[in-house]
């Protein structure tokens, strides 16, 4: 009986301890990783008067070091500066930033013991703290289920190991984001409100609602969501007896509502204009067939349909209209709120839903793919420890807008079904059972809320990171899934996995296309797909795998003079015979200029915006900066990205728009992406060829 109690004791201690000690391997076993800025540091370092020590490159490496200011004469008054914020207008108030003040003490403290810089800042102390809270919230669900059989207790375990441990969530912890305390906080919450269900006490219910406002203040976004949860959680009060505690429960509920509206109210008008900007530029009229009757529907003038599928953040001579005069702001900024947004939507539901499913396929992968991981290696991905997120993405099960729609659907009846046969049959519903409904309440709103918020709420800006909590949501919902299934009995556990098995095949199924051998290289025939057949009978071929793995330039991303093309049409084409090299057509390739080369643009009032996802990585390509360039062998182009089997990493015919050293390519894992010129990627090489 003492072994057993002790057991229960020491798999949530050893549990929480492997996580930390995991955490840290994934983020400094090796070479250091994080993620890069892209853009959204600025305004986190400025309040905290922070600044990097070397802002070399710093969109597309991640940096660990930076300088804190630091004024006073003693060690308190130092300290005591370092706790204060920089007074600047555009300041908004977060919780976030009492995490980033406790890590810039750790810093100074540990350079006063060992004689450093005191100035110097090490990131790796804002990665403890969330490893800290990661592994307290691992601790309290490992003590939920000290008392499950052993066979949950092991599953739980790996879960935890293998999903919420993922480089996709800890690589964020190496970062000024949101989103880091964001997931540490969500964990905090689930956690939390399972030893509240198993016990509770009102210093838990306490942290519940300090953890649910550093929720809501670690991305503004967030507090419609918080507001719910904490209107949800007063169902605390039905777990215990006693006027105390459902009066603490009570002071609790109220206290963390006050704060979390207040931290709505202190959001900067700069902030809501960008975002309802893009929410209606970039979001609800991008790409819209009916310009003119959606603008009057918003009651913006006609005269600013030029703006439609521009967004927020692009170089000031892109905008075909001045959008920081004082008529604009009166016609646009004073008129339209996201109010305007959901009830535009709710009049085209069929538009929304499209949104939607756009919003969902990008919400596969856990980390924003704009984001270098490596200090050293512009734009390199990492994939340590990343079996989770490979296999989200892998599956095609977690982001497939029909499963997830239906997936959400079903869920949401069950529990409201319940409720209406506890309700119908006049059952007795105890305080616990009531408590779990509201938890599934909490976890569907946020499934729902998260699902379509980003998108009413910032248009497709920068999406696949706004989706972050829905990912979280979904695997914490998966997660139950499993944990639902290990304690099934054996012969239901078989059948549900079978069934989910089954989907994941059915999304694998794809037609195969059309092959054929044409040429050699190094000696072997050259194997091709079909890509497509014209009139006359000439095809479009591209090579069915890499054929090499080379660098696309040495300077910059210039398609017509690149290193990779040249070789395509020498090296590559050297073993073929002259029938062969007869029947490959000249093409003209209209290629996309990035911002600094528009000057030689024949076409196109704009810098390409890139979009990750195969199906939308041509979006607004017919109207973006461009010329034209006449191709015998050349790589896949934009238009080929939606009907292109993946089959490894490569180069594609389409420059980073915003910088000249950097190419897209295509991931191995289906995305579409931008890295240096002289980084290695695959070869695939494109002809069209007669017909013979």
């Amino acid at each position: 009986m003492r072994a057993l109690k002790e057991n229960k004791r020491t798999f949530p201690l050893i549990g929480a301890i492997i996580v930390f000690v995991l955490v840290f391997c994934v983020l400094y076993l090796g070479k250091n990783i994080g993620l890069s800025d892209n853009g959204d540091f600025r305004r986190v370092l400025l309040v905290n008067n922070l600044e990097y020590e070397n802002d070399d490159n710093y969109y597309y490496l991640f940096k660990r070091d930076y300088k804190m200011k630091i004024e006073g004469d003693t060690f308190g008054e130092k300290m005591a500066y370092l706790c204060r914020n920089n007074d600047a207008e555009e300041i908004y108030s977060s919780p976030h930033f009492v995490i980033i003040k406790a890590s810039k003490l750790m810093n100074f403290l540990i350079n006063t013991v060992f004689r450093r810089d005191e100035s110097h800042y090490d990131i790796g102390c804002l990665a403890f703290i969330y490893t800290l809270m990661l592994s307290l919230a691992a601790w309290g669900i490992f003590t939920f289920f000290a008392d499950s059989k052993k066979r949950i207790r092991i599953a739980v375990f790996i879960i935890f190991i293998v999903m919420f441990c993922d480089a996709g969530y800890v690589l964020y912890f190496n970062s000024f984001y949101g989103e880091p305390l964001q997931y540490v906080s969500l964990m905090m919450l689930v956690a939390l409100g399972m030893l509240i269900y198993k016990r509770p006490t009102i210093p838990k219910v306490a942290c519940f609602f300090i953890s649910l406002y550093f929720f809501a203040g670690s991305k503004l976004a967030n507090v419609p969501y918080a507001v719910i949860a904490s209107v949800l959680a007063l169902s605390f009060a039905f777990l215990r007896k006693g006027r105390g505690y459902r009066i603490g429960v009570a002071v609790s509920v109220l206290a963390a509502a006050a704060c979390i509206a207040n931290l709505y109210v202190s959001i900067p008008d700069w902030m809501h204009d960008d975002t309802t900007y893009q929410s209606v530029f970039f979001g609800a009229l991008k790409e819209t067939e009916t310009p003119e009757q959606d603008l009057m529907e918003f009651g913006i003038d006609e005269k600013y349909m030029p703006l439609i599928n521009t967004h927020a953040y692009m170089q000031e001579d892109e905008y075909p209209l001045d959008i920081k005069t004082d008529e604009f702001r009166e016609d646009f900024y004073e008129k339209v709120n996201k109010l305007d947004v959901v009830f535009f939507y709710m009049r085209h539901p069929i538009r929304f839903c499209c949104k939607v499913a756009f919003a969902i396929e990008n919400a596969s992968c856990l980390r924003p793919l704009n984001l270098g991981t490596s200090e050293t290696v512009i734009m390199d991905n990492t994939n340590r420890y990343s079996l989770w997120s490979n296999l989200r993405v892998a599956t095609k099960f977690l982001y497939n807008p029909i499963i997830v729609f239906l997936m959400a659907l079903f869920l949401t009846a069950y529990v409201v079904l319940v409720n209406v046969f506890l309700v119908k049959e006049k059952r007795e519903t105890n305080e616990k059972r009531l408590y779990i409904i509201m938890a599934m309440y909490i976890l569907l709103a946020g499934l729902w809320i998260n699902m379509c918020l980003p998108i009413i709420g910032n248009g497709e800006a920068d999406i696949m990171k706004h989706m972050f909590l829905f990912e979280n949501c979904m695997d914490v919902l998966t997660a139950g899934i499993i944990i639902g299934i290990v304690s099934m009995h054996r012969r239901n556990a078989i059948i549900s996995v079978t069934a989910i098995a089954a989907v994941i095949a059915a999304l694998q199924i794809g037609k195969p296309k059309e092959t054929l051998e044409f040429g050699t290289y190094n000696g072997k025939p050259i194997q091709w797909e079909v890509m497509s057949t014209d009139d006359d009978g000439s095809r479009t071929l591209v090579t069915k795998h890499c054929i090499e793995q080379l660098a696309f330039d040495t300077n910059d991303n210039m398609w017509e003079t690149s290193d990779l093309r040249e070789w395509l049409n020498s090296d590559f084409v050297r073993e073929f015979s002259l029938e062969e090299l007869s029947r490959i057509q000249p093409v003209q390739n209209e290629v996309m200029l990035t911002y600094n080369d528009r000057y030689m643009a024949e076409s196109g009032d704009h810098t390409h915006i890139w979009s990750a996802t195969r199906d939308a990585a041509a979006d607004l390509s017919e109207t973006a900066y461009k010329y034209t360039v006449d191709d015998m062998v050349y790589i896949p182009t934009l238009d080929m990205m939606s009907t292109i089997d993946v089959n490894g990493s490569y180069w594609i015919l389409c420059p980073y728009g915003y910088n000249e050293k950097m190419q897209r390519y295509m991931k191995n894992d289906g995305f579409v992406l931008h890295t240096n010129v002289d980084n290695v990627r695959g070869v695939r090489a494109v002809i069209k060829i007669s017909p013979q």
